[in-house]
């Protein structure tokens, strides 16, 4: 067996393809990508999975801050976007009433927005979270502002996903892939019920332009 770097865009089937390998071989060589309950777990950019065969070719990018340079992925473990990392510790942050949460002013500030905490602030919270983690973000608490920002990818982990006005009269959403099924693309995202959480948006709701977006 040898190792290969996940690209992005990779998913099991298509990974298992590229090395002449059958899905429940791929499974049976990598047991910690597959749940208790028989789902595939995420595979994301820079992580390690077995393959058969000789592996040749790129091997994937760590994310890098604006001003940086990249380097191969380590073959230790999986190294997700900082971004993510940033976003999975604001899970919870939620509005207050009465008064304003000073996180979330925090997010909107990002942004040029003053507030107050119940500021449609999905497209801030993204905009933070790029801009801590050394990104430039589109700069803006619009969602529309973030149709052509950065680059179009393929679905993957940390992908930053636009999704049209979720009910008549509402503005669009956008928030960070975390994981995808057959419907749903479940979120991590701010201003969701009013907190960051993950939850789950349908695929028919997405813009239908590139709604998977990378900040390089």
């Amino acid at each position: 067996m040898a190792q290969y770097i996940v690209q992005p865009g990779d998913y099991p089937i298509k990974i298992a393809k590229k090395f002449g390998m059958t899905l429940e071989s791929f499974q049976k060589h990598n047991p910690d990508l597959v749940a208790f309950n028989g789902k595939w777990q995420v595979l994301f950019p820079g992580q390690p999975v077995n393959v058969a065969g000789v592996v040749t070719g790129p091997t994937a990018a760590i994310a890098r801050p604006v001003g940086g340079t990249s380097s191969s992925a380590p073959s230790s473990g999986p190294i997700p976007p900082p971004w993510m990392q940033l976003a999975i510790m604001e899970l919870g942050v939620h509005e207050w009433n009465p008064g304003n949460n000073p996180r979330i002013l925090e997010y909107l500030a990002s942004v040029g927005i003053d507030g107050p905490d119940e500021t449609s602030w999905c497209g801030a919270f993204v905009n933070w979270c790029l801009k801590k983690s050394g990104f430039h973000g589109a700069g803006s608490g619009m969602v529309s502002k973030w149709y052509g920002w950065g680059r179009a990818i393929a679905p993957t982990y940390g992908a930053i996903v636009i999704f049209q006005p979720l009910a008549p009269g509402a503005s669009g959403h956008i928030g960070f892939v975390h994981a995808l099924d057959q419907k749903n693309v479940w979120c991590l995202s701010g201003n969701s019920s009013n907190q960051v959480r993950i939850t789950a948006y349908p695929k028919t709701k997405l813009i239908h332009t590139a709604p998977f977006r990378w900040p390089y």
